[in-house]
């Protein structure tokens, strides 16, 4: 089950630097449920469709590596989830006690040479670089700690990934 910690209440538009903290079990069941209550978070400051996807696609990919790739026995492993919204950019706070992790060290996938070549997966890491504006991983205490930016962009603006 995942655990919302509460934040104060804020009215629409206002606390620019309010932040939803989740813990979010690590499996795959518990993806659509954060999902949810990350954009329920960041409706009052109407995101425009680009940053939404960007978000969307950065808690996906990392919250599914996270359950896919980080712990060895099937126990009852959480991610702590946080998300701050800062005045151009929305930051997504990634903590869990898997195995050590630097997302930042993996190579770029290679291109296959024709569709026929390609296979499934083994992209996400590129694509959270390539939608992220800045990308920073630490280790500390036995814990993975993965902070990504997402450029913040207003309805009716233009954004830059």
């Amino acid at each position: 089950m995942m655990q919302a910690v509460p934040t104060l209440p804020y009215p629409r538009g206002a606390a620019p630097n309010a932040t939803l903290q989740l813990r979010v079990p690590a499996v795959r069941q518990a993806l659509e449920p954060a999902r949810l209550a990350v954009l329920r978070f960041l409706e009052p400051w109407a995101l425009d469709a680009r940053s939404l996807f960007n978000v969307e696609l950065v808690l996906e990919e990392t919250l599914i590596n996270v359950s896919l790739h980080a712990f060895d026995d099937p126990g009852s492993h959480a991610v702590t989830l946080q998300v701050r919204v800062e005045p151009d950019t929305v930051l997504l706070q990634f903590e869990d006690a898997g195995r050590a992790f630097n997302p930042l060290l993996t190579a770029e996938p290679v291109r296959p040479a024709s569709i026929a070549d390609a296979q499934v997966g083994g992209l996400g890491l590129m694509l959270v670089r390539k939608l992220s504006r800045a990308v920073e991983y630490q280790r500390l205490e036995g814990r993975n700690r993965l902070t990504i930016s997402v450029a913040r962009g207003r309805t009716g603006e233009h954004t830059e990934t």
